[in-house]
């Protein structure tokens, strides 16, 4: 009798480990990553675009990786329990990303060498507008690693059991650490492949947690669909526009606002650029994009499959109240479908996920900003390209753990505080400073250089201001002060104001000072515009 109970604690406690120790050895496998494809990274084509010998599917599965980031994956999940129309609304913006993605593709891919900075600077070799390339990148790649880290590390912790700030410190130290190794040491060619494996990790872990969901409801979707409506708070409006938002005009406003951010921002953040020049040409960036488009459809569909079963099953927060950093609609979906061993080792999947989520998109976002300062404006700006590309190599693998250490630390001190809103910001500028540079260089003809600058400063400026005094910040109980109130601007993302005064800027600037024009500035667009449109290999090599 007591041998027999022995065994049966002894058999507990192994199940209760497993989410431990599942973290730990996914991080030894990391570990093990990246020393393997650090060797390989020695040269600067490797270290930024690895190489440019992304083939198709495998640069797909790693654009869907840079896609997928934790907080998409827990606003996806959240958002669709609390708000049945307006979070699979949202949901669907990161296919839309996509299409936008698809008409850039291939220009981007042919058009500068590495960076931001390179593609802008193709058209206008100047350092101003390579400065003003890193200084967006920077603005969005910080903000953007700070609320990964620290949604991973609130996540993580959680899901191992732990409960209070500095569990969720340290996870979130670890992670961060993590990130440093495999940004500093693998460059882009070892984060490629970081990202391949994490998207599988990410469809299975996804796929069986809507495989276990749907068996729960006896393979009924409509089951699904009304449990999901009953477990609503409001279930008259829950499949009705406005849960999130309200159903005014504002409120209409702000569900539009977000989703036309979205759309434009994620198509162009700093990391996803660089994802897209490390395929072999043209014509294959353009087909990476489109595998990746079917792969981020099916990603969306399974995130609103569980955020509807998190409702149905486990209930939702009221209208208004969702928290990234506090969610927990996908970790209390997975206790309650598993109960026993089976549902430990469910949550130790699902806790490997969320590492590897973090630890990819980070190292992404750090290998980012890293290429902004050193090849922008430390290679290409000061030393004006006199640099060997052996010390640009060194140089990078000193940036990158700097910019990471920053982040890490943003992220610690952050910890407790309503730092979503940084996400929309973040994304904000991409859609108001990034896509109108990108548009105007590479398909204007007109735009000059001072067109170009205003775009981008204009664009960045408006949301600085509009984001600050918007009700993100103060003003409402979800927000960062929320005892102060200092907002007059109703909308929680400027996507909708920031990116017409961006274009506008752009386009008022380039038509003043059109006499301005260089006499080169016609061959330069030319041979943009002649680059654009090459696919095979041999054609589209980038001086």
């Amino acid at each position: 009798m007591s041998t027999g109970m022995t065994i049966h604690t002894a058999a507990t406690s192994v199940t209760d480990a497993a989410p431990l120790v599942a973290f730990f050895l996914v991080v030894s496998a990391t570990l093990l990553l990246c020393l393997m494809f650090g060797a390989d990274s020695e040269g600067v084509d490797d270290l930024y675009v690895a190489g440019r010998s992304g083939r198709p599917w495998r640069n797909a599965l790693a654009m869907t990786g840079d896609t997928i980031t934790i907080s998409l994956l827990l606003s996806c999940t959240g958002l669709v329990s609390v708000a049945g129309y307006d979070g699979t609304a949202l949901a669907m913006g990161s296919i839309g990303a996509y299409v936008v993605l698809q008409v850039l593709a291939r220009p981007l891919r042919n058009t500068g060498r590495f960076t931001l900075g390179d593609t802008l600077a193709a058209r206008f070799g100047d350092r101003s507008v390579r400065t003003a390339a890193a200084v967006v990148c920077l603005v969005v790649c910080v903000p953007l690693s700070v609320v990964q880290l620290t949604a991973a590390g609130g996540a993580t912790a959680a899901m191992l059991g732990l409960s209070g700030t500095a569990p969720a410190q340290l996870c979130t130290v670890f992670i961060g650490g993590m990130m440093v190794c495999a940004a500093a040491l693998t460059g882009m060619r070892g984060n490629t492949m970081l990202q391949v494996v994490k998207t599988f990790t990410v469809f299975v872990c996804m796929g069986l947690l809507v495989i276990l969901l749907l068996r729960s409801t006896g393979w009924s979707p409509v089951r699904l669909l009304s449990d999901s409506i009953d477990g609503n708070a409001d279930p008259a409006g829950y499949f009705a526009p406005g849960q999130l938002y309200g159903t005014d005009l504002a409120g209409r406003l702000n569900l539009l606002s977000v989703q036309v951010t979205v759309v434009l921002g994620s198509a162009v953040v700093p990391h996803m650029i660089m994802r897209v020049k490390t395929a072999e040409h043209g014509g294959a960036a353009r087909r990476s994009v489109v595998l990746a488009t079917g792969m981020v459809s099916v990603f969306a569909l399974m995130a609103v499959t569980l955020g509807l079963g998190a409702a149905a099953r486990s209930g939702a927060q009221p209208q208004g109240q969702f928290d990234l950093q506090s969610s927990t609609a996908m970790l209390s979906l997975v206790q309650d479908l598993v109960a026993g061993p089976a549902g430990d080792l469910l949550t130790a999947l699902v806790v490997s996920t969320v590492f590897l989520i973090s630890l990819t998109v980070v190292a992404a976002l750090a290998l980012s900003a890293a290429a902004a300062l050193v090849h922008d404006i430390y290679v290409s700006g000061l030393r004006r390209g006199r640099v060997l590309p052996a010390a640009e190599v060194k140089a990078m693998r000193w940036a990158t753990p700097v910019v990471g250490t920053l982040a890490v630390l943003l992220s610690v001190l952050a910890q407790n505080w309503r730092i979503q809103f940084l996400a929309q910001f973040a994304v904000s500028v991409s859609a108001s400073a990034v896509l109108p540079s990108l548009v105007y260089a590479l398909f204007w003809r007109k735009c000059t250089k001072a067109g170009l600058l205003w775009t981008m400063y204009a664009g960045l400026a408006c949301c600085v201001v509009l984001q600050t005094f918007g009700p993100t910040v103060s003003g409402r109980p979800g927000a960062l002060f929320p005892s102060a109130d200092f907002a007059w601007f109703p909308l929680a993302t400027t996507g909708l104001v920031t990116v017409p005064v961006a274009f506008a800027a752009g386009w008022i600037a380039s038509v003043r000072t059109a006499r301005s024009r260089r006499p080169n500035d016609a061959a330069r667009y030319a041979a943009v515009a002649a680059r654009s449109l090459l696919d095979r290999p041999e054609e589209a090599r980038v001086p």
